[in-house]
């Protein structure tokens, strides 16, 4: 045994609550004492059994009426799913379910929201955002409207993640091109390309991250160039070839820290009011540098973004060191705020 009642694979002994990775069900000694169920569904390397174990054991703690079981959704969890179902339930998913398909209960789960489909739902929120638009061969950009400067990205969410295809480029020289004339190997032959409003960081390329759940902040995280970057003085064939995408920022040429950021964290609670139905975002937020004004980029909505454990970031939390990840858990007491977000939700909306 270990501390917290685990066992050495990680899954809680207490019978009282369920965390099962197989689909097999223990037998709760009192199921009578349970008035809901919590599933935490969730995809392998996207969040650790040890996280899930944590937060569960916190629900437990906040609530012992909320029993709760923890699937993973590449799996059906036919035992499960059914022993579930015995009582009003709400299940979150922070990705798209895969084989998993809940019985009954509240579903909630990410899903990668299309960027125009994004950043309309942020405007009609009233939230800001730059000026975006597919780049079609009717739109028409006018300076005067877009500023000086934008920058095409890719629709590709598989591409664009990684920061390919991402280009600034003076207003007025944005020309249309049909993706079979995007040399191979070119996001743009995978689907629309965008044309965004740039927000001019003082030079510098770099976004805030806070993640959220329903709302709730969970960390708040800048990312940023150590240098500025960005040379709007140059010729235009140079500056079309800046790196300006935040995600090919290295060790070396970034500055990552943990920041008392109150502006950017209550910006990112709001923007849970354009996508409720989405659990867990990690809202990415740029300031302009001349006016100090905040503009949503993208909500990251797909569910990849739990960097406490996720697979994706593990070569950067190795980089971050210790006590970086120490302060980006702590910051917010992110396992035991995210247990008392899933017991509000579960006594709200379980059914």
């Amino acid at each position: 045994m270990t501390a917290a009642g685990l066992n050495i694979r990680g899954v809680p002994t207490d019978a009282r609550f369920i965390a099962s990775v197989s689909g097999r069900a223990a037998v709760p000694a009192r199921a009578s004492a349970f008035a809901r169920h919590l599933v935490l569904a969730y995809r392998p390397g996207w969040q650790s059994i040890e996280d899930l174990n944590t937060i569960a054991a916190h629900v437990r703690e906040f609530d012992p009426t909320i029993r709760t079981f923890i699937m993973p959704t590449t799996h059906r969890n036919t035992v499960s799913r059914k022993e579930a179902a015995t009582r009003p339930t709400l299940v979150v998913s922070n990705g798209r379910m895969l084989a998993f398909t809940p019985l009954r209960g509240k579903v909630y789960q990410g899903w990668p929201i299309p960027k125009v489909e994004e950043v309309r739902r942020l405007e009609l929120a009233g939230l800001p955002v730059p000026r975006t638009e597919i780049l079609t061969p009717e739109l028409k950009l006018d300076p005067a409207a877009w500023g000086e400067f934008v920058i095409i990205k890719p629709t590709d969410i598989g591409t664009s993640s990684k920061g390919a295809g991402i280009q600034l480029m003076r207003t007025e020289r944005v020309r249309y091109i049909a993706p079979r004339d995007y040399p191979a190997g070119h996001p743009g032959r995978l689907g629309p390309m965008l044309v965004q409003q740039y927000i001019n960081d003082d030079g510098h390329v770099g976004v805030y991250r806070v993640l959220t759940l329903f709302g709730e902040p969970l960390y708040a995280v800048r990312n940023r160039s150590r240098q500025p970057v960005v040379d709007l003085t140059l010729p235009d064939d140079a500056i079309e070839n800046l790196p300006v995408a935040h995600q090919l920022l290295t060790t070396e040429t970034r500055e990552r820290e943990i920041v008392d950021a109150p502006e950017e964290v209550a910006l990112a609670r709001a923007a849970h009011a354009a996508t409720p139905e989405i659990p867990l975002t990690g809202v990415d937020i740029v300031r302009d540098g001349k006016t100090g004004r905040l503009y949503i980029i993208e909500l990251n909505a797909g569910g990849n973004t739990w960097h406490f454990s996720s697979s994706f970031e593990a070569r950067n939390r190795d980089a971050n060191g210790a006590e970086f990840e120490h302060k980006r858990l702590t910051q917010f007491d992110a396992l035991r705020t995210a247990a008392r977000v899933y017991v509000r939700k579960t006594n709200a909306d379980a059914i």
